[in-house]
């Protein structure tokens, strides 16, 4: 009786969230996973890896996001609109479309966070080598000048690193560590980088050198992607030229003359 009383107590306690809605969350995770084959899990887990986990989702919460939102989003229009509307048809048709867009854009948000993460870590590798090749030429070993590194810049190239290192912690290898960390992160340029390191590794070359070398081969990199996007302004800058200076000019030049031709026809 007093297990009873204090498991009432304890519900008591808890909030309607805690009581309901997480329980009903939990439920429908566990049925969307069943439910979608393995290698589209697989899929997703490697999306959601590519952008950092955004809010902390797992593979099964994403999925459950994705069917769930869109589907309540367009319930609650449905619901709302179609009694007082006039064609409710018309509003079946937004309510569907509202869906299919609200399904696309949890899939193009992935991709875009996956994307920027990309970038924040591409534009992180030149300070992070070079200060991990300063702590190894002043006498550290590569875990321990990669864990002080890691910790004096805040980054996700910082983050996968403490990972990589956590799981060397529980037994892996630093070449096993290295190649999930390469596969984690979506980045062709920092594959290749990491490849020569663990090939430094594996072989006994200098890690020093090696870091030197890559280093320089990622500001060359960066220079030259900096130089293509210069290339690439003036093209850029035509579009709002055509569409909002030109027309305004023509207007302010030409405006006038317009005018008096008028009133002189008229």
């Amino acid at each position: 009786m007093e297990t009873l009383e204090q498991q009432g107590e304890d519900m008591k306690q808890k909030s309607f969230y805690e009581r309901l809605i997480q329980p009903l969350l939990a439920k429908g995770r566990l049925i969307a996973v069943g439910k979608m084959p393995k290698q589209k899990m697989e899929q997703v887990e490697k999306k959601l890896q590519g952008a950092g986990y955004p809010f902390g989702i797992s593979a099964g919460d994403f999925v459950l996001i994705q069917f769930l939102l869109p589907t309540v989003i367009s319930l609650l229009l449905l619901l709302l609109f179609a009694p007082v509307a006039k064609e409710p048809i018309k509003i079946l048709f937004l309510s569907i479309f509202v869906a299919v867009f609200t399904y696309s854009y949890t899939n193009f948000y992935i991709s875009a966070k996956s994307k920027q993460r990309v970038k924040q870590i591409d534009k992180a590798m030149p300070d992070f080598f070079d200060l991990l090749n300063v702590s190894i030429e002043a006498g550290m070993g590569l875990d321990g000048a990669l864990k002080k590194v890691c910790h004096q810049m805040d980054s996700p190239l910082s983050h996968e690193f403490l990972s990589a290192l956590e799981d060397m912690k529980l037994g892996k290898s630093r070449k096993q560590a290295f190649t999930e960390l390469k596969d984690r992160i979506p980045s062709d340029f920092f594959k290749s980088v990491l490849n020569s390191i663990i090939q430094a590794d594996q072989m006994g070359i200098g890690m020093s050198k090696v870091l030197s070398a890559q280093t320089q081969r990622i500001r060359e990199k960066q220079r030259f992607s900096a130089k293509e996007q210069a290339m690439k302004a003036p093209v850029k800058m035509l579009i709002p030229m055509v569409l909002f200076i030109f027309p305004t000019l023509f207007i302010i030049l030409l405006g006038p003359v317009v005018i008096n031709l008028m009133t002189q026809f008229l």
